[in-house]
């Protein structure tokens, strides 16, 4: 399966849940096709019931749906995988959970002997600190030269996250990655379909 190139990720200190839904058709309806919603403070059955929601209207628009952490949410609401982090549940568990075919990212951070671990055997797509600050995940800055890098000595799809804008699209495509993995320019933006519109047109020109 070759994964779209843009990845929007939700998140509550961005979106709170009351706009969750309504901010997410929005950028569905511009094109959106790989979405992965993240609750860190959200009770479970509230997860449980955005979830499924979320899930009705990936559905409608033909999007990929991933879960962040929970491989458990993601079999609840028949999601097409999760994305791990470090104090995750294992790859293996994740896989147990949820079929050998369910999509499955890791994030790599800046962490080289990570990158050179995984293979398209074990994953799906890993991600890696884009060179540039983030506002919503503490992350290294990594240098540029090191993030290609990393890009380089990657066996998998590599989408880049933190800080990243329309503007930022070439230079992380030019690096090697397959895509980048949005927050705060999309669903912190007052138009947040306009700003979907100007990744996917930047991407679109680019590849």
């Amino acid at each position: 399966m070759r994964l779209p190139r843009l990845y929007a990720i939700t998140d509550e200190k961005v979106l709170p849940n009351h706009l969750l839904l309504k901010k997410v058709q929005k950028v569905l309806e511009a094109g959106v096709r790989f979405l992965q919603v993240r609750f860190k403070k959200t009770p479970y059955d509230e997860q449980l019931r955005l979830g499924q929601e979320i899930r009705a209207l990936t559905r409608e628009y033909n999007s990929l749906l991933i879960v962040n952490d929970s491989p458990q949410l993601a079999n609840a609401i028949e999601a097409d995988g999760v994305h791990l982090g470090a104090d995750d549940p294992q790859v293996p568990q994740a896989r147990g959970i949820l079929g050998k075919d369910a999509i499955i990212g890791v994030s790599c951070y800046e962490d080289m002997d990570l990158v050179k671990r995984w293979t398209p055997e074990d994953i799906s797509y890993i991600g890696l600190s884009s060179p540039y600050p983030s506002t919503t995940k503490h992350k290294e800055v990594v240098p540029l030269d090191k993030f290609k890098e990393l890009v380089a000595a990657s066996r998998l799809p590599c989408y880049a996250i933190g800080g990243l804008t329309p503007d930022k699209v070439g230079e992380m495509l030019q690096s090697g990655c397959h895509g980048v993995a949005v927050i705060l320019a999309i669903f912190g933006a007052e138009n947040p379909a306009y700003e979907t519109k100007r990744f996917l047109a930047e991407l679109d020109r680019l590849s």
